[in-house]
């Protein structure tokens, strides 16, 4: 349930934050924990501290490697997760030990408390590539404010460097921002407010490479590729604090792939839209051909984890999101607050959309939600259809068992229903659901459900 204790506070018109709020002068001026340390094969690596969350970044040479987590406050109970890692530790003291033999990203929690959290973010060591236009070396601090990029340009961040700002680019080809090190977005927004800028925004961009750093307390959306083709959004750490701090925002792109990520955010995890951004009606454009592959997902009070919506106005056809681990989705309370979402306030039509082996560890509020609704984002008053929507192998691990939603949109002169909507294998706690009754699914306006291969929700047309 809700922590009150750390409420979210959330300005639908933030102050305007038109240059950045603070210059850092030294990497030593990022908050530290006081309840983590971490060492790597014996040698320290720095614990930052959020009121959210604390988060190391560990990056190795070699496969093989131990950890050594000290945690300093007292606790009963330890969960690490993802549990599909079967990551077993060695607990003497107040210190955990875990040996693992490849890099992975992971969570440490005591307690069940889940705004002192530790992450774990593990990845291989990226090289400076030969080609790198702009670098950022280690142990140095960058204010950057907006850090605008041009057509091939390369961007390193090395292992312990920290770029202070956001990143733009607009209409350019071949770029690439890779490394190890750290991008902070604090400076762009107030302390507990969100702001009107996104954070690493790349529009009207071909062939785009994120991968290996962290991006970390960004103004609002945190990474958005809009109308952009050929992006591949690989091994990064994003992690929000602030309400609308999106993950990733898949705006109206074509031929992007997002994999082996960890997305802690405190709204929509992973999210697919088509719609004007900044009034700019360019970026209304199809969405196809995406892949979001083994990544780790954590949503926080609002938002969903794997959200299609809310502005979808043009077709979004032919995704696949598979191999995830959805490991928390807190309870939201609003419209949404749902482990996997599709939520059409407006004309495109969603059709052909995939789900394959997505673990759920907790969800708080709703496994499915799948509406075609009229609601305070909705640009277009026709509405656009849902239909051809397929679950195979989704699995609800521990926790209360969710309730799901189908629901479609009517009015005196207009009907739209959901139809042909497929779930195979649909587990909770290791029992397979036979029939929606198990599944907890309630529809309404909505037809031809399939509960592994048999039909149901029969209802003709008004």
């Amino acid at each position: 349930m809700k922590d009150f204790e750390n409420d979210l506070i959330y300005y639908p018109n933030p102050d305007p934050v038109k240059e950045p709020r603070f210059i850092l002068k030294s990497v030593d001026e990022l908050e530290k924990s006081t309840k983590y340390s971490v060492t790597c094969n014996g040698t320290e690596r720095v614990v930052y501290h959020t009121d959210s969350f604390d988060y190391v970044v560990v990056v190795v040479d070699n496969e093989a490697y131990d950890l050594e987590i000290s945690i300093h406050t007292p606790y009963e109970k330890l969960e690490i997760r993802p549990s599909s890692f079967g990551i077993v530790p060695s607990v003497k003291g107040e210190t955990v030990h875990i040996h693992l033999d490849e890099p992975r990203k992971f969570t440490v929690e005591t307690d069940g408390g889940l705004h002192d959290a530790l992450f774990v973010l593990c990845s291989h060591r990226i090289e400076k590539p030969a080609d790198t236009t702009i670098c950022f070396e280690r142990g140095k601090v960058y204010n950057v404010g907006v850090l605008t990029l041009k057509s091939n340009d390369t961007v390193y961040i090395e292992e312990g460097a920290v770029v202070s700002g956001c990143v733009y680019a607009d209409h350019c080809d071949n770029i690439s921002i890779v490394g190890n090190g750290i991008i902070n977005g604090a400076c762009w927004h107030l302390p507990d407010s969100n702001a009107h800028r996104f954070f690493i925004y790349a529009k009207w961009c071909n062939n785009v490479l994120l991968k290996g750093f962290t991006a970390v307390d960004g103004p609002s959306w945190h990474v958005v590729p809009a109308a952009c083709d050929h992006v591949v959004i690989d091994d990064m750490n994003i992690m929000s604090r602030i309400v609308t701090g999106d993950g990733i925002d898949i705006t109206s792109s074509q031929d992007v792939e997002v994999k082996n990520c960890f997305i802690r955010s405190t709204d929509d995890s992973i999210c697919i839209k088509s719609q004007r951004l900044f009034e700019d009606p360019s970026t209304v454009r199809d969405v196809t051909k995406v892949r979001v592959h083994n990544n780790v997902i954590w949503n926080a009070e609002p938002g969903n984890a794997i959200e299609l919506g809310y502005a979808l106005q043009s077709e979004i056809h032919d995704l696949v999101f598979e191999d995830c681990d959805i490991i928390h989705c807190q309870y939201e309370g609003n419209m949404g607050g749902a482990a996997i979402s599709i939520h059409q306030a407006d004309g495109g039509h969603v059709h052909d959309i995939h789900y394959k082996n997505i673990r759920v560890e907790q969800a708080e509020q709703k496994l499915f939600d799948i509406k075609v609704l009229l609601c305070r984002y909705t640009e277009q008053l026709a509405k656009g259809e849902i239909n051809d929507i397929y679950f195979d192998n989704i699995q609800v691990l521990n926790g209360d068992i969710p309730v799901s939603m189908i629901r479609g949109y009517q009015t005196p002169t207009e009907e739209v229903r959901v139809h042909d909507v497929h779930f195979d294998n649909i587990t909770f706690m290791g029992n397979k659901c036979e029939t929606w009754q198990d599944m907890r699914l309630v529809t309404e306006l909505a037809n031809d459900i399939y509960v592994n291969g048999v039909r149901t929700c029969r209802q003709m047309k008004f």
